[in-house]
């Protein structure tokens, strides 16, 4: 008697973005490719209960500005958050592609960069600036705070909230104690570090990992104002600028064109093997697999530091995209992995412009 074989299941994976991370992730080749792959993408309408849209056996999504707008109370995206908790409380066999924890943290940067600090305390050739949270207009209590946390100027000062709105790409750089009354705040008030006008951008797709190189903030110094030339004033300006601006691809911004004495200082030579353990380390204490980790190379130690973490970034410039996020789909949502998790991929990249982060609140 022939025994009839059994076909498998169709894999169903549960997805949202907003619109215009649906437009600017090209959702329509990840939609081509998960079908040739047998997987059935189905889009998550958060205006109503999330069970009567499954079950899923993985819910992928970027919910980073929606949370942001529930930390200001939004209603709409309260509801929205609330329906995504519920429904991954009460379905622990959907895995979630990134879990909530790990998104939240990434979210507020103080909370970034404690996490940064401890889990590279023991190596002597990666770190994170020292910095500061500045919740006060009283200008005593901030120089206090600096002190104690070991912040140098200049330094930039970063918004808490590190995605979901445009306001997180707006910085400054201060270079005295007079330009900490100019900081918007609550802000994150993060020691400057010179890195040559050199960004490396690490991008992340579980055990695979890219680096697309970006232009940067040119090197700063004390008593020198970087976008003018010597400043003969006694008192340095404050430098306004937008993060997402100054690193694109092709930016001509005076803030990251090297001055002429530092055009001839030899870079340190970026070391993959650094930026493997960075990966691994923060993929392990997040327990994330869709990262953007931005590092730049000190110039005059050579150490590596860590200056943002993101979740769920463009992957702009990331060869073969989409077969890789299949392809990390596929393993997640099989007992046996067709990726090892010890193996990796890492190039070099030329990088278009980074898109920004979307700040409406879209459930649908």
């Amino acid at each position: 008697m022939e025994i009839p074989v059994t076909k498998p299941a169709k894999r169903v994976v549960g997805y949202w973005f907003n619109e215009k991370k649906c437009q600017k992730f090209r959702l329509a080749e990840l939609q081509a490719e998960c079908k040739r792959r047998g997987i059935e993408l189905v889009k998550i309408d958060l205006s109503r209960p999330i069970e009567d849209q499954g079950p899923f056996d993985l819910m992928l999504h970027k919910l980073t500005a929606l949370y942001a707008q529930a930390l200001s109370n939004d209603p709409k995206a309260l509801l929205a958050i609330k329906r995504v908790e519920k429904y991954i409380s009460e379905n622990p066999k959907t895995f979630i592609m990134d879990p909530i924890p790990g998104v939240c943290q990434l979210l507020q940067r103080d909370q970034t960069y404690h996490l940064l600090q401890q889990c590279t305390k023991e190596d002597d050739k990666v770190f994170t600036p020292t910095y500061a949270k500045l919740t006060t207009t009283d200008i005593q209590l901030n120089k206090k705070l600096l002190t104690e946390a070991s912040v140098t100027f200049p330094m930039v000062c970063k918004p808490v909230t590190g995605g979901g709105t445009k306001e997180a790409h707006e910085m400054d750089v201060v270079f005295n104690e007079a330009g900490i009354a100019e900081c918007t705040l609550p802000c994150i008030a993060q020691s400057f570090i010179n890195h040559g006008a050199v960004l490396y951008k690490l991008f992340v797709l579980g055990p695979v990992w890219f680096v697309v190189v970006r232009p940067s903030l040119k090197n700063f110094y004390a008593g020198v104002d970087g976008c003018y030339g010597i400043n003969k004033l006694a008192e340095q300006e404050t430098v306004h600028f937008n993060s997402h601006h100054v690193s694109k691809e092709n930016s001509q911004s005076p803030l990251n064109q090297l001055d002429p004495g530092d055009e001839k200082e030899d870079l340190p030579k970026a070391d993959p093997a650094v930026f493997n353990r960075i990966v691994t380390v923060l993929r392990d204490e997040l327990k994330m697999d869709l990262l953007g980790i931005d590092v730049v190379i000190e110039s005059s130690t050579g150490r590596y530091g860590i200056i943002d973490v993101n979740a769920f970034p463009s992957y702009d410039s990331v060869p073969n995209l989409m077969k890789h996020l299949v392809d990390l789909l596929i393993m997640r949502m099989e007992p046996v992995s067709r990726i090892p998790e010890n193996s990796q991929t890492s190039g070099l990249l030329a990088s278009p412009e980074l898109p920004q982060e979307d700040s409406g609140v879209d459930t649908g």
